[in-house]
């Protein structure tokens, strides 16, 4: 299977000075680091400010099309993997003039395990048990602005508003619903880098009965479903992912003053 080359992000939205590696951006800039740090407490309960802009996306209906650059449309999840070389693994990056010996610096290969969401009122919660590492629980997105959201309330958001994203220059990632619902995700070029903006993300809408796969270094933050796929139980995905699991993420929230909505299938 032949696997699509990365979106270029127009330089109108993204000026970048920086060198690649395998798609994914290195940046160049002298910056002082963002002052929101994604912690595992500040991950699950971030202190979000009140009176955040609001940019609407509008969805796309996923398919290779939509997703060219971005990733892929999932039929089905054996259809990526690393044996069949059409999951893509980052080779380590080579710190010195020296290269890297042939085979190796790409061996880790993947690990996969389930990727539950779920609704609690108006905060919508991912936990990632794909991974070995206590900051895996998420505050992925919210049916409210911050200073209306609510815990003790039946969840009946129709829209998700997101506060961050994330990207894995370590490698690819897929998901795959356990049980056939639709689903969304909110993907932004890996060609912008570090300096990514909030007009750089897109939506799409992955049909009921199919999966995403992303490629290293696409923006990203899990997956959103609508309330009613969650009620009683978490919502169940398949993700695959590099077993590395290096993530570099930004808050729409603190670095913009912005969350990004969109609606839910």
């Amino acid at each position: 299977m032949k696997l699509l080359q990365r979106a270029s992000c127009r330089r109108s939205l993204c000026e970048f000075v920086g060198v690649q590696v395998r798609g994914v951006v290195s940046m160049s800039h002298d910056r002082p680091a963002p002052a929101f740090i994604f912690s595992s407490e500040n991950f699950r309960r971030p202190d979000l400010p009140h009176g955040l802009k609001v940019r609407d996306i509008v969805p796309e209906v996923a398919s290779d099309d939509t997703l060219a650059g971005l990733g892929r449309l999932v039929h089905d999840p054996e259809d990526f993997t690393v044996a069949g070389k059409t999951f893509e693994i980052t080779q380590w990056p080579q710190l010195g003039w020296r290269p890297l010996d042939p085979g190796t610096g790409d061996e880790a290969g993947t690990t996969e395990g389930d990727f539950e969401v779920q609704w609690q009122g108006d905060f919508f919660y991912g936990k990632n048990l794909a991974i070995a590492t206590e900051n895996n629980q998420y505050l992925d997105g919210l049916g409210a602005l911050p200073e209306l959201a609510e815990t003790e309330k039946d969840a009946d958001a129709s829209f998700i508003h997101l506060w961050m994203s994330d990207y894995h220059p370590d490698g690819g990632q897929l998901f795959w619903p356990r049980q056939p619902i639709p689903f969304s995700v909110c993907l932004g070029p890996a060609s912008c880098g570090d300096d990514i903006k909030p007009e750089d993300m897109r939506a799409f809408h992955v049909p009921t009965g199919k999966g995403v796969y992303i490629h290293p270094g696409t923006w990203h933050n899990g997956i959103y479903v609508a309330p009613r796929y969650t009620a009683g139980a978490p919502a169940r995905f398949l993700t695959r992912q590099g077993r590395v699991h290096a993530r570099i993420s930004v808050s729409w929230a603190s670095e913009f003053q912005t969350v990004l909505r969109m609606p839910l299938p």
